[in-house]
């Protein structure tokens, strides 16, 4: 479920957070907002801003809640030679993506074969690298269950929740099967658009 603290306002940046209904509703009651851009700096008397400058508050406490957990880098091949350069195979999860690695260093003969099974998911941070980073995503996931030791991997892991969620619906449950069943006959499709979508 995505949810934005001022429905009116288009977001520029999209990190993963994770948010409660509730603290949304109470970030809604802070009602006096400065839109211009990211803070530069911080004096006793002022706040300088990429589009602008505020008054500072005397006393007042200034708290950065901009940062990111991950830093950005460019991303390279995971497995090379005798290096293993750990990155997220799955977004927004680096404890799975970790677990996955090292399964498939594991069990996987050389290095094609695993950075096939392996391919990097860039962390987005804007709205159109956060579909850049789901068609990486969905085709990671694709991969995985087309190979079968894989695919048996992940459904046992403690570490992926959506496996075991559709491993556990029963077959006479029609209702919850059609959604699996919808979901896999839209995924390629879904592709298809996000890719469409990312090169406009």
């Amino acid at each position: 479920m995505m949810l934005r603290i001022d429905p009116s306002i288009t977001p520029t940046m999209f990190h993963y957070a994770t948010i409660s209904q509730g603290e949304v509703e109470a970030l809604r009651t802070v009602t006096n907002v400065v839109r211009k851009g990211r803070v530069q700096a911080i004096t006793a008397k002022e706040i300088t801003l990429e589009e602008g400058s505020e008054p500072a508050l005397a006393g007042a406490l200034y708290v950065d809640c901009t940062a990111s957990a991950v830093e950005t880098r460019t991303p390279v091949p995971i497995f090379q030679g005798d290096l293993i350069v750990p990155q997220l195979v799955r977004v927004p999860q680096p404890c799975f993506s970790a677990a996955l690695i090292a399964f498939v260093e594991a069990h996987y003969p050389d290095d094609a074969a695993k950075n096939a099974l392996c391919r990097t998911v860039p962390f987005p941070h804007d709205l159109k690298s956060y579909l850049t980073t789901n068609i990486i995503n969905i085709m990671n996931q694709g991969a995985w269950f087309a190979d079968e030791r894989l695919g048996a991997w992940i459904r046992r892991s403690r570490l992926d929740g959506f496996g075991k969620i559709a491993a556990a619906v029963d077959c006479s449950d029609t209702a919850r099967v059609a959604v699996l069943q919808e979901l896999r006959q839209t995924g390629p499709a879904a592709v298809q658009n996000m890719m469409r979508l990312a090169a406009a």
